[in-house]
């Protein structure tokens, strides 16, 4: 190969070395805007999924959260509180459709009016966008529970809406669930109400009655208490509990405490009335059961006769200090076997009190009961020389304090004053307490 020859096909070689080069140049660098696309892809992925795994969690823990109370006012707290920590709005608030009104009242400020655009959202059940401010409808089907209100300086984007919409959805269910309960405690304090009777008694028995429903539940309890005066003078005083709660203990209740005062006040001493009300409630063919106390005190002897199934010990404070009346117990009525009922007789002298309750003053789950009734007999003595209202109240908050229980609390406080009756004012006749 001459010179020139080898010269020219050494440029070939070197041309054809560059052009491959620089194709291969811009292969990597496409290679290159490639790869950046897809991280940059998968990093927005990423980030996505985070951001919905963090808004999933959230709306989970708007659930609980909402749900972990069934009062209006708490669940508004709380998701208010939730919206604020997360920098979803710079502040917020829920406007209430008020059940009584079907008007709107704002959680917090209830004195603010709703203006144009929240009745507008209350009537439509449609959201309302604005440069800072946004309201969502807290609805479930077709009801409207209210409106959430939210304000941020910066505005809401259209990212974030369904992700509102969905808390919002959340906190409906919440607030649904407060109403009814709400409604329901409402209607069952009615009924419990209805059922406490009449207290009828002399003048110089002063008698405290006192009932409070269990603050989770429908509150529908099986407590009850009577007092009333036989054709003889004698007075009958009982307390009881039917176990659980419901309907279905309230009805069993009602025909139980009917069923005692029958039976009573046809003259049967406490022992053969439980028994009598024993064999009412197997009649029933209910899986309930029941605890009872009766007692029947002849005021012109101070003779008293008891007879406890299944029930506490009543508490007695006189001369001797303050001591339960421990004696022998029968089981709960409704139990499937007949048994025997032992009845007690005590002295009861003028300007000694005696306390009939129930298990929800002293049980307690996280305590023995032993402890709770240690707890009842050390407040006993404090409230002695109060009046009897006033020391029915007091047992009643030394023993419960503001705390929520889970059981209904029926206690029934009696005071024999030692004063003679007056003409024309035999007895004294008590309405049905107020349920506290």
């Amino acid at each position: 190969m001459t010179g020139a020859d080898g010269d020219q096909t050494t440029q070939d070689v070197l041309h054809e070395l560059r052009e491959t080069i620089a194709r291969q140049e811009r292969e990597l660098r496409l290679h290159q805007s490639e790869l950046e696309q897809t991280n940059a892809g998968l990093l927005a992925l990423h980030a996505e999924v985070e951001l919905q795994r963090q808004r999933s969690a959230f709306l989970d823990e708007v659930s609980r959260s909402v749900s972990a109370s069934l009062r209006g006012r708490e669940v508004v707290e709380s998701l208010i509180a939730l919206v604020e920590r997360e920098n979803l709005a710079d502040c917020a608030a829920v406007w209430l459709v008020a059940p009584e009104t079907r008007g709107l009242k704002r959680l917090p400020k209830p004195e603010t009016a709703p203006d144009a655009d929240v009745k507008r959202v209350a009537r439509d059940h449609g959201p309302y966008v604005g440069p800072d401010r946004l309201l969502l409808p807290l609805t479930v089907g077709p009801l409207l529970m209210g409106v959430l209100e939210l304000q941020r300086d910066t505005g809401f984007g259209d990212e974030e809406i369904p992700f509102l919409t969905a808390v919002a959805a959340r906190s409906a269910v919440g607030l649904r669930n407060a109403n009814e309960y709400e409604r329901e405690r409402e209607l069952a304090e009615r009924l419990q109400h209805a059922m406490l009777p009449t207290l009828s008694v002399p003048a110089e028995l002063e008698l405290c009655a006192r009932y409070r429903p269990a603050a989770t539940g429908v509150n529908i309890g099986g407590d009850w208490f009577d007092a009333f005066t036989r054709d003889d003078g004698t007075v009958v005083l009982t307390v009881g509990d039917v176990t659980g709660h419901g309907i279905d203990a309230a009805v069993v209740m009602g025909k139980l405490q009917n069923a005692l005062r029958a039976y009573a006040a046809e003259g049967h001493g406490p022992a053969d009335a439980l028994r009598l009300a024993h064999h009412v409630l197997r009649g029933l063919n209910s899986a309930l059961f029941a605890t009872a106390v009766v007692a029947d005190l002849d005021l012109t002897t101070g003779r008293m006769r008891w007879a406890s199934a299944g029930h506490l010990p009543m508490l007695i404070s006189g001369a001797d200090g303050v001591r339960y009346l421990e004696r022998r117990n029968a089981p709960m009525l409704g139990v499937p076997f007949s048994f025997e009922i032992a009845e007690h007789e005590e002295t009861v002298a003028p300007g000694c009190d005696l306390l009939l309750y129930t298990d929800g003053l002293v049980e307690r789950r996280t305590e023995v009961i032993d402890t709770g009734l240690d707890r009842l007999s050390g407040a006993f003595p404090a409230v002695t020389d109060l009046p009897t209202e006033e020391a029915g109240d007091e047992i009643i908050t030394a023993m419960m304090g503001e705390a929520d229980h889970d059981d209904d609390v029926c206690l029934l406080l009696c005071r024999w004053s030692g004063r003679a009756p007056q003409a024309n004012s035999a007895h004294t006749h008590l309405p049905s307490p107020a349920v506290s």
